[in-house]
Parts: C-alpha cells; structure tokens; sequence
C-alpha cells in the first residue's frame, strides 16, 4: 500500500493531521519506507501513520493476527492491559474491539495497569495470550505491544515466530473489521478484569513479604509518571511501612514524562527530583520504578551522599538475601548471559543452582515453568543487570512491585544494625570478591542506524580481536553461531537458542557486544575484577567504537 492510501485513512488512524504533516521528510520516509514487525521481543515502535508506525491499523494488524492464531483454540480467552503512554488506552481497546469480533473473549483492565499484573492477570484467568500495551522506558514518542503466553511468560522464540508469519500474512490493513467496543461490552464477549482478581495480586505480594521491620528508615518513591502508583504505596501502607515521601510531580500519569529526559531508572537522571526531596527529606533511600513498573532502580544515601546501584549490585543483593532464607530444597536462580559472574559465586557458595539464559526475561519464565515439576528443586530469584527482578514466580516476568517492599525491607533490618545496603555490598564483595560492571549503550536511529548495528556486528564478528585493553581473550562465545571457542581452536557448541550477541572472556573478567532487541542501540557490557573498571571500560570501549 502507498502512501496516499495511509494519507486518505489518515482521520481513522488516530494520528493528528496536522502533526503528522509537520514531520521532515526523512521521518515520513522512515515510516512508509518499512513495515512494523512483531519480533521475539513483541512490537516497539515511533506512534505515528505508515506502516512502520504504531497506530490504529498496525495494532489492528497485530490483533487480527491474533486473532488467527486463536482459530483452532476452544473457547479462547485474551487479557488485555495498558500503561500511561500516548493511545495505551486506546490501543487496547482497538485489540480488544477485533478479537471481539473474531468470536475470542476478552478481559480488558478498566485502568491502566503494570505490566507484573498483566502477566499474573493471564495465569489467573487461565487465558490463551495476554497482551500489553507498554514501551517500557522508552521515550513518549514510543509505544509496544507485548504478548504472553498462558504461563504468564512472554512468548519464547518458536511461538513467537509462529504468530509473526500470523501477522505478517495480512496485507490489507484498511478492511480489517471490529466490534464498537462499548457494543462487545454490552454483549459481555468483553469484559473487564474484575477486582477480585487484582485484589489477588496485591495479596499475593503481602503474604510473600509478610511484614517490614520497625525501623527508622525513610523513603523517597517515584513512579516515573507510571503505573506503580497508587499500588505501590496501598501496599506499603497494608504492610505497615508509613515513612515514605511521594515524587508528586512524578506520581502523576503523564505519557510526555515532563519531568524527566528518560523514564529509566537505569539512569541516574531520572532521579533528580527524588534526590531533591529526599536531601530535603533526609530519606536513606530513593526508589523508582519504570512506566510500566517491571524494573525498578534504587539510590542509597550512604553517610553525606547518594549512591546508585547498577543493576548487577542490585541483583547481588537480593540473590544473597534469598540465599540466606531458610528452605528445604535446592534454590535455583536464574540470570542472563551478559549479567555478572558474582551471581554465579554466591549461588554456588550456599549450595544453590545457578541457570544462564539468553537476554530477554522470557527465558527466564520459559526456565521457572520447567521447574514447576520438580520437587527437589526452588526458583528463589531470576535477574537481569538492566534492573529487572522476580522473586516469587507467581508472576513470569520482571515483577517491581512485588521487589519494592521486599528491598524496603531488607533496608529496614540493616537500618537497624546501623548499616545500608551499600555497606552489605562491600560485606559480600569482601565474600565473594569485587568483579564490577560498567555498560555503554550506543544509539543509532531509524534505517541507517539498523545497518550501522549490523556492521558493527559483522565487523566484529570477523574480525574478533585476540587482545583488548592489554587483556588477552581466552574464550570467544559467539551465540549467533553457537559456538565456544578458546584461545587454542577447540571449539564446542552452545546450548542455548541463536542470539545476536559476542562474549570475549578474560582472566579476570569478560565483555560483551549486543543490539538491543527494543531500542536503536548496541550494548557494549564490561565485567571485570577491577578496582579501576571506570578507565579500563573506557578504554575498551574506546577501542571498539573509535571513539
């Protein structure tokens, strides 16, 4: 279809004319110059008309294929959230009007959601697929489409690529047809998630953390202009922890996330106002959670300053909090390929299990399912070092919220001892040993930016380096071949699904390079034994990039 049929449909898009005829040329052509795809990870993607955008069609698109994929399934069910971003609300009622009018029956939030509810939503409802409309941390120009499997987990590889040859095969993207959802609701073919059910969740949260110590300790809390409020503080509340201090500026749904360049709480700029009303406040500790409140970041105040955690640090502590509480079968943690090693050393060191998996929390749902059966063994944690947590599986995917408290807690009982959660990092690093990361991401936009990744990559890949930084490389893992190969020739395979991504191994340490599978980037992770990681992660990335 060309252009001027998406121009002519423009006013049933819900694209604004006007806004969309002030775009430059470069970003017209980008949108009609490709077609939106549904990958592993979903569709994320610029709101905007073409069929590289996200907008009426292209999600109607994606639900008509769904839609077809549903077709064999007796009485199928699909549970639809939303987050704060531009049209989620308007996203999901479109999905939910075509799979209405495809016969499928549809649970749909009556208000914006997190993304941990929706997957516990599906498990709850026994339903088919879930689905949730989010970006994540991307910014407001940005919104997604995430879709799940009954177990709660975001669809793994083959059935993702099942359901994208589903979507693709439509070409007719103006005469796909839908039930007026006010009309599927009046029928009941949809229907609202009941309150029942998200009460459920929030009572699974509280029975899990059970109570937080007396303490001390205060709290800064931000949603990011996200779906963590008002959930968030109801359940401190419930648990009885009172002293914490709102962001109001930031606690407010707004999908142009004014008050801040990024709502990631990755980065240590979102969280600027926190630092403000906490140095105000004198709070030990400031939490924020990202839109669609899956990750979360944490400040800690550490005698006259505040230090940010990366994700890695983060995840330490919490693996060795859960290593530390009593059980009787053998703990299993789970984490991605390119998080730190240190995981592995402390998981190992109290008798526990430690599973690697490709990036993309999928993995880590499509591991927690296999141990479903097995008596012998307990999922206690699984990680990411980009600030994604579960610590209870009843949820299959990165779940904050149900880490918010749990983290508040652990604070708590160090507050008491008058200790923070830095202190307990240096504890374990003197455990375990200081092996430190540093990640650099960077941005290339629209097409040319693709095909520079994937250059970059190629490059690499050919020509892989035997030496980085003064470090020789003893081991090269290249998942996209599948293959391990060390610094002799002996190469063996990798079990693990192909993956677009390269790890050279040191003594002391490792690399890795990888395109993000949501955003226009590529990420350089560097994790070594070092006491100056900083200058040494500079120089490689430096090295790598010609910067």
């Amino acid at each position: 279809m060309d252009r001027k049929q998406w121009e002519d449909h423009i006013n049933g898009s819900f694209i604004d004319r006007k806004s969309y005829e002030a775009l430059s040329t470069e970003d017209k052509e980008e949108a009609f110059g490709d077609t939106l795809s549904f990958g592993t990870a979903g569709i994320r993607g610029k709101i905007g008309l073409g069929p590289n955008r996200l907008n009426r069609y292209t999600v109607e698109k994606v639900a008509l294929g769904l839609a077809h994929s549903l077709k064999d399934e007796a009485d199928p069910v699909v549970v639809i959230g939303y987050d704060t971003r531009h049209f989620s609300i308007e996203f999901s009622q479109t999905m939910a009007a075509v799979l209405a009018h495809n016969g499928i029956s549809v649970k749909v939030t009556k208000q914006y959601t997190s993304t941990p509810e929706l997957s516990f939503f599906v498990r709850s409802y026994g339903a088919s697929i879930g689905v949730m409309i989010t970006a994540s941390h991307n910014p407001p120009e940005y919104n997604g489409i995430k879709v799940y499997g009954p177990d709660g987990a975001q669809l793994i590889d083959a059935p993702a690529a099942a359901l994208s040859e589903k979507i693709n095969a439509i070409e007719d993207v103006f005469s796909i047809g839908s039930k007026p959802f006010e009309e599927g609701l009046g029928e009941g073919i949809i229907q609202y998630v009941s309150g029942a059910v998200e009460d459920s969740y929030r009572k699974h949260v509280t029975d899990f953390i059970g109570s937080i110590p007396e303490s001390e300790l205060s709290i800064v809390f931000s949603s990011l202009h996200g779906t963590s409020v008002p959930i968030v503080p109801d359940l401190l509340d419930s648990l009885g922890f009172s002293n914490y201090s709102l962001v109001t500026e930031q606690c407010v749904p707004d999908g142009d996330f004014p008050t801040t360049a990024s709502p990631n709480p990755e980065s240590p700029e979102a969280f600027e106002y926190s630092k403000a009303l906490g140095r105000e406040t004198g709070a030990d500790l400031l939490i924020a959670t990202d839109p669609d409140a899956d990750r979360m970041g944490v400040i800690v105040r550490n005698e006259d300053r505040y230090v940010h955690l990366n994700g890695n640090q983060l995840g330490i502590l919490l693996l060795d909090q859960r290593m530390k509480e009593h059980r009787d079968r053998t703990p299993v943690v789970i984490k991605s390929i390119v998080t730190s090693d240190l995981g592995r050393k402390i998981t190992e060191a109290a008798g526990g299990e430690m599973i690697e998996v490709l990036t993309g929390f999928k993995y880590i749902g499509e591991q927690i399912k296999s141990l479903e059966n097995d008596d012998d063994k307990q999922f206690v944690l699984g990680y990411e070092e980009s600030y994604g947590y579960l610590l209870e599986p009843f949820v299959r995917d990165k779940d904050a919220i149900q880490v918010v408290p749990y983290i508040i807690s652990m604070a708590a009982g160090l507050r008491n001892e008058g200790r923070t959660l830095v202190d307990h990092l240096e504890d374990i690093y003197e455990e375990h040993g200081r092996i430190m990361e540093v990640l650099y991401s960077h941005t290339f936009e629209g097409t040319e930016g693709r095909e520079n990744i994937d250059e970059i990559m190629s490059q690499f890949r050919r020509n892989t380096p035997k030496e980085i930084g003064r470090r020789e490389v003893i081991l090269i893992e290249d998942f996209l071949l599948g293959r391990r190969t060390d610094n002799s020739g002996n190469s063996e395979e990798i079990d693990l699904p192909e993956a677009n991504v390269i790890k050279l191994h040191f003594k002391d340490g490792w690399i890795a390079l990888r395109p993000s599978g949501t955003e226009p980037k590529i990420k350089l992770y560097v994790s070594l034994d070092s006491t100056q990681i900083e200058q040494e992660a500079k120089i490689i990335n430096d090295m790598i990039f010609g910067v």
